[in-house]
C-alpha cells in the first residue's frame, strides 16, 4: 500500500498536481482498519478531505463534494483535486474472503462489514419492495447502500464478494466523476481520481490498482497502466495484480 501511494503521488506529480496546491479527498469505508490509508495519502498531500461512508460509496453527494471545492487551496491559476478511491475487502491466511483480523482480537471480523452486511440482507429480503428499499432512520448511511448495490448488482446475495466490492469502485468511480462534472468547471478544476481495492491479507495490505482517470484542462485521460507494478495476490486460485511487490500470499 505504501508504495502503492508513493507511485500514484509521484505520477500525479508528474502530471502537474501540486501537494501545496491541490486538496486531497479520501474516499474509503468508515472502518479504522483503513486508517493507515488515510494517513499515507496525508503524508504525500498534506491535510485530506474525508469523504468517508460505509462502504466507501460518496454518499456525502453535491454538499460534500461543493465543500471540496470550497476547502482547496488557492495558490496556483487552477483548481487541483486528488481524489483517492478505494473499496476494501479481507482475505484470510486460509483463504477467507470477507474476514479480516483487527487488533486486539482473538477472531476476524467482517471486511468489507457494509457490503456484507448489504449481501446478507439481500438474501433476507429477497424482493425489491418499496419497504425494503426505504430508509431506515436507525440506519440511514447503510440503507443508502442497500439501495445502491441491490439496484446495480441484482444477484447481490449470492455474488462473490470480490466481484461486489469491484463493481463497487467502478461505482465510486462513476459517482465521483458525476459529482465533479455537477460542482466543478472543467475549465478551471484539474481532478485525479485513483482507485482500486485495498485487501487486508495476513502479510499486510495490498493494492489491485485500477486506472487512474484524469482530466486536466478540461480534457479526460486515463493514465495507461492502472499504476500497477510487480506482484500477485492469489484469491480463489485468481491471480489479482497488486500495487507493489510486498510479500505474496498463496490462497488455496
Amino acid at each position: 500500500m505504501d508504495v502503492f501511494l508513493a507511485t500514484e503521488s509521484e505520477r500525479l506529480r508528474s502530471l502537474g498536481f501540486d501537494p501545496d496546491q491541490a486538496l486531497a479527498v479520501t474516499a474509503t469505508c468508515r472502518d479504522e482498519i483503513l486508517a493507515p490509508l488515510r494517513a499515507g495519502v496525508r503524508s504525500h498531500w498534506h491535510r485530506a478531505f474525508d469523504f468517508s461512508s460505509l462502504s466507501g460509496l460518496p454518499l456525502a453527494g453535491v454538499t460534500g463534494a461543493a465543500a471540496v471545492l470550497d476547502h482547496t487551496p488557492q495558490t496556483g491559476q487552477r483548481t487541483q483535486v486528488v481524489v483517492f478511491a478505494l473499496p476494501h475487502i479481507g482475505v484470510l491466511s486460509d483463504g477467507t474472503v470477507g474476514q479480516a483480523m483487527r487488533r486486539g482480537r482473538t477472531t476476524p471480523t467482517a471486511a468489507c462489514g457494509s457490503l456484507v452486511a448489504a449481501q446478507r440482507w439481500a438474501g433476507e429480503t429477497g424482493s425489491l419492495s418499496m419497504d425494503a428499499l426505504s430508509i431506515d432512520p436507525d440506519d440511514p448511511e447503510q440503507s443508502l447502500v442497500r439501495q445502491r448495490l441491490i439496484r446495480e448488482v441484482p444477484t447481490l446475495a449470492g455474488a462473490d464478494l470480490m466481484v461486489v466490492t469491484r463493481r463497487v469502485r467502478e461505482l465510486m468511480l462513476r459517482d465521483i466523476v458525476e459529482l465533479v462534472d455537477r460542482v466543478a468547471d472543467p475549465e478551471a478544476t484539474d481532478v485525479a481520481v485513483v482507485s482500486g481495492v485495498l485487501v487486508h491479507a495476513t502479510d499486510g495490505d495490498v493494492v489491485e490498482a485500477a486506472p487512474t482517470w484524469l482530466r486536466i484542462a478540461g480534457a479526460e485521460q486515463t493514465a495507461s497502466d492502472g499504476g500497477r507494478l510487480p506482484g500477485q495476490l492469489v484469491v480463489d486460485g485468481e491471480a489479482l495484480p497488486v500495487s507493489a511487490p510486498e510479500p505474496e500470499v498463496e490462497l488455496q
